[in-house]
């Protein structure tokens, strides 16, 4: 219970904040009070105030006996002005006997002999005249309890006054703070999201303040995200389109011609057929591109399947199926496959995807005359694949939107790797960086 009670770094905070003021309370309290008393003692001592008091009591005393008339067996009415009289006790005696005493009133009246008090005797005893006989006054005065008592009161508020103003300086430091917090939350749901989130202290208003700053920059950054998606896909969008309405365009001026039997002769027409089939192969192979592109960036990192793989021959494998294609288009290719054993996870199916456009990138820009270098190795537990061509002297243009090495790059990130592609006047080049296991 006590633990959960001072569990939390701001109510630790506050804890020891009520501890600190109440300490620093009670010390101001003591040493006023000591200083005060000790002042208080000395003026008293040196002067003549406490016995000024008595006097000037005494002679009230007087005086309302004699104003009222009063007698000494009126017990009453002495009681009463005793009662107003605080720090004071009335003794009167009246041939060495004490006849009434303010403190034993009822113990006084109650008794039918007179009370003999021998501690008195020797002290000097004012006379009082009595309506019906003359006694002698003993005045017994705590004036200074009197002063004591208000400089009590008087240091006690002011050390209370003291724990509140403690209490409230570490209080409206943390007021002001989340003042602080308030004011640039507003900011931000403004719309101005650049503004920074002030983070002070290492309790829970800190860690609050910190969160909503990353919160803050998590928004940001998908906004970010967002918005170059958005771009990306316009732009990407704008160049299919213009790629899709060249050939298109190009096929069906060739079935009008065919259509409209505009073609000549029966060679012309084999021509425009066989024109109008490589256009048509060709809107084919962007509108497989462009769906690929789209189910990749609709997937998650997350949905794509992973299994585990024994590295070595499985990336020889993915190789050796793509340098068939190589052969046919008299490439010449030297492979350096790795020498070290290694276990990977990845998603067959995607991966063979991004081998297959890479080579087909080779095919469509690779010259004959200096081979493709392919080379495999780990480092840092990592695979990394280095594929390197040069370029040739009329290189196909068909894939120039870039659609499928954004393709690559996506399904490359969704296995936690890096693809870096990089081209020159007369150089290709291709690094893949994928994580692999022991």
């Amino acid at each position: 219970m006590i633990k959960r009670f001072v569990s939390g770094k701001l109510r630790i905070k506050l804890i020891l904040s009520l501890l600190f003021s109440f300490a620093v309370s009670v010390g101001i309290f003591l040493l006023l009070q000591f200083t005060a008393e000790d002042i208080a003692e000395d003026y008293f001592d040196q002067s003549s105030f406490i016995e000024n008091q008595q006097n000037q009591a005494i002679a009230e005393f007087k005086k309302y006996v004699s104003d009222n008339r009063l007698a000494l067996s009126d017990h009453e009415q002495l009681t009463k002005w005793a009662g107003k009289m605080k720090y004071v006790t009335v003794y009167l005696f009246k041939d060495d006997h004490l006849v009434y005493s303010s403190d034993h009133e009822e113990a006084a009246a109650g008794s039918g002999n007179y009370m003999i008090n021998p501690i008195l005797k020797g002290i000097p005893l004012v006379p009082v005249a009595f309506a019906d006989t003359n006694v002698q006054l003993y005045m017994e005065c705590f004036f200074e309890y009197k002063y004591i008592n208000i400089i009590g009161f008087v240091t006690l508020t002011l050390s209370f006054i003291c724990f509140i103003c403690i209490m409230l300086f570490f209080i409206n430091r943390k007021t002001s703070y989340i003042g602080v917090l308030e004011n640039e939350i507003k900011i931000l749901e403004g719309g101005y999201l650049d503004y920074p989130i002030t983070v002070s202290g290492d309790d829970e208003l800190s860690s609050l303040a910190q969160s909503i700053n990353e919160m803050r920059k998590s928004f940001m950054e998908r906004l970010n995200s967002e918005d170059r998606a958005r771009l990306a896909n316009s732009e990407l969008v704008t160049a299919m389109s213009h790629d899709l309405r060249t050939p298109l365009t190009a096929l069906v001026g060739y079935l009008d011609i065919i259509a409209y039997q505009k073609y000549g002769t029966e060679d012309n027409l084999n021509k425009y057929i066989h024109n109008s089939r490589e256009k048509a192969y060709q809107i084919k192979t962007l509108s497989d591109q462009l769906f690929e592109y789209f189910t990749v960036f609709n997937t998650d990192e997350g949905d794509l399947a992973l299994d585990t793989f024994d590295g070595m021959p499985l990336i020889d494998q993915l190789i050796d199926e793509q340098l068939l294609g190589l052969q046919n288009h008299r490439i010449q290719f030297e492979y350096l496959p790795c020498g070290t054993p290694f276990q990977i996870d990845i998603n067959l199916t995607a991966m063979r995807r991004v081998f297959d456009n890479l080579f087909s990138n080779i095919t469509k820009y690779a010259g004959t005359s200096k081979p493709v270098i392919i080379k495999c190795c780990i480092a840092n537990q990592k695979l990394r694949l280095d594929i390197q061509n040069h370029i040739g002297p009329n290189p196909e243009t068909i894939d120039s939107t870039g659609i499928g090495m954004k393709t690559c790059e996506k399904i490359i990130r969704q296995h936690k790797g890096s693809l870096a592609v990089t081209r020159t006047e007369d150089i290709y080049s291709a690094c893949i960086h994928l994580p692999v296991k022991a």
